[in-house]
């Protein structure tokens, strides 16, 4: 039987950790489970014993590997990543050291349409292949077996047939789906029926019928996620038992279902028939052909392909080639014939982790960067009449010519904003940093390829800012901090706005850090890493230099805030 690793069914979430860790991870010369384990506790993306951090680390090493959770959860990230082509043994003899493969390269930077490339890469999972090793000796391409049996079946199928006619079956020409469902179609009708023949293999194989059914939650999973099925409980194919889960295809899985049945599907087997030549072109065009319908732009490689297609002569009816190099070969060999340059030996010797909480003092605090700017004050009587354009700047102008301090203007918007939801947040802080000096504009709702909520757009010194809203998060979280940290990320790769290194990525919410340690040192760790400031202006502060610079107009506190790092803290002359 073929068997999938549970780590998780939340296949958003299975996606963001892959990101994360690939973030993490890319610049190593290879990686470890241990360096997941850490990255993932590190990230508050992972728990053990009810703890996050480091305390879930420490809780769950074990000296017996075997017994670790982190490491075993890990471990089944790391197969699953394995089997979608995304990570692979940096070299055959060390299963355990890991690198990014191309294909991950791109999974990674599609944070705009990540469902796209999750779906070609689970489509391109098959079996048997040179990227695992695999207890099953079936031979299979399992959602494809799904999606084309479901569409033969009425659009229906359910979680049981999945596991007693497709997981173990091979599913490699028309007469195996011919039996596929041939099996299938003798158990419907009857649930005692299918709940015997699921007895029957769980002695076979000696598994429990509950862990076979674990085996799946990640096909499930990703059924819904890729839109092809929905479900619901029904008693239509099995009416003497109890309502029962049924995968139902949408018009989108018929859709896709159809094209499967017309694609050209090669596997390891016939691509080691084939002569070199011939082998580089499938590595070429498979890859090629497989970003092209992930929505990738594939046009710089357009004439390879047409000569590639020369090559392999492929049939004109056939409508798609379906071969995923990083899923059925070495990726070294992938990565020769198209051209990437990656160095696969990783060192001969080995690291051993260690973990030892008692080195850690149980109230150690990182040292807390904070920047601190200082304001100008100039009394009410000689304060000149106040420029407003916009509504949030005549609301200041207001509470100035009143006589108001910058503090207890301050105090006005943190009291009137308490409730506020993102959108109506997000504007106000926009305007806040452009009454500060800066050109600021918030991200419209749905428009998913800005990444960040706001940009300060400066010619040079651009700033991604992530907003957090009093009804989102009351304290600026560390989940903000991170997100931080990947804006920059995204916006340094996209160019989509001008910036660099020095500039600091901000983080702005309602009230400043709950947990100040905990944000300051993952702050100093990510300047440690990757070289990049992150800065977090709480909503007090923020409208505090907003006052400030529209009373004083000479007065400037863009410098300040591009190169800062840590919480800010703005003090009176």
């Amino acid at each position: 039987m073929i068997r999938f690793p549970n780590p998780g069914s939340n296949i958003p979430t299975f996606i963001r950790i892959f990101q994360t860790l690939y973030t993490y991870l890319n610049n190593k010369a290879w990686f470890t489970l241990d360096d997941m384990s850490l990255t993932l506790t590190n990230m508050n993306l992972a728990a053990s014993s009810g703890y996050v951090g480091e305390q879930a680390l420490a809780l769950s090493t074990r000296t017996d590997r075997s017994r670790d959770p982190l490491y075993n959860q890990s471990k089944m990230y790391a197969e699953l990543f394995r089997a979608l082509g995304w990570i692979a043994s940096n070299d055959p003899k060390k299963a355990l050291q890991y690198r990014f493969t191309l294909l991950g390269d791109h999974m990674a930077m599609a944070s705009v349409d990540p469902k796209s490339i999750f779906e070609e890469s689970i489509l391109g999972i098959n079996r048997p292949n040179d990227v695992l090793v695999s207890k099953s000796e079936v031979s299979s391409r399992v959602f494809s077996a799904i999606l084309r049996t479901a569409n033969r079946l009425d659009g229906y199928i359910y979680r049981d047939e999945i596991i007693l006619a497709i997981l173990k079956r091979d599913f490699v020409n028309e007469s195996d789906i011919f039996h596929i469902i041939s099996e299938i179609t003798k158990l419907r009708g009857s649930a005692s029926r299918i709940r015997g023949e699921m007895s029957k293999m769980s002695e076979k194989i000696s598994v429990k019928v509950n862990i076979m059914r674990n085996y799946t939650r990640f096909i499930l999973a990703s059924l819904l996620y890729c839109e092809w099925f929905t479900s619901e409980n029904t008693k239509k194919h099995y009416p003497d038992g109890r309502a029962m889960t049924v995968y139902k295809l949408t018009s989108y899985g018929v859709n896709k279902a159809t094209s499967l049945e017309s694609a050209v599907d090669v596997r390891l087997s016939e691509f080691k028939t084939k002569e070199t030549e011939t082998q580089k072109a499938l590595i070429r065009m498979g890859f090629f052909t497989m970003l092209q319908r992930a929505n990738f732009d594939i046009s710089p490689v357009m004439a390879q392909i047409a000569s590639d297609s020369k090559i392999l002569q492929l049939d004109p009816t056939k409508t798609d080639l379906i071969f995923s190099p990083y899923q059925t070969v070495r990726p070294e060999i992938a990565d020769d014939v198209l051209g990437h340059k990656r160095e696969w030996i990783g060192e001969s010797q080995d690291i051993e982790f260690k973990y030892d909480s008692s080195l850690i003092p149980k109230n150690a605090v990182t040292s807390q960067q904070t920047t601190t700017i200082k304001l100008k004050q100039v009394d009410f009587a000689n304060t000149k009449t106040v420029s407003a354009k916009n509504s949030v700047e005549e609301h200041i102008a207001t509470l100035i010519e009143e006589g108001k301090s910058d503090e207890e203007i301050a105090n006005v918007f943190y009291n009137e904003y308490s409730s506020a939801a993102k959108g109506t947040f997000y504007p106000l802080i926009a305007d806040l940093f452009t009454s500060i000096g800066f050109v600021c504009q918030a991200t419209r709702d749905g428009i998913n390829y800005k990444r960040w909520d706001a940009m300060a757009n400066d010619e040079k010194q651009s700033i991604p800012i992530e907003i957090k809203s009093p009804s989102e998060e009351r304290f600026i979280s560390i989940k903000a901090v991170r997100q931080a940290l990947e804006n920059k990320v995204i916006l340094l790769s996209r160019k989509s706005y001008i910036t660099d290194w020095d500039t600091a990525t901000l983080a702005v919410g309602y009230n400043p850090p709950n947990d100040r340690a905990e944000v300051s040192r993952l702050i100093s760790d990510i300047k440690n890493t990757f070289g990049i400031r992150v800065g977090i202006i709480d909503f007090r502060s923020l409208v505090k230099l907003a006052s400030a610079s529209m009373r004083n107009e000479g007065s400037s506190y863009v410098h300040e805030i591009r190169n800062m790092e840590g919480p800010i803290n703005v003090e009176n002359i």
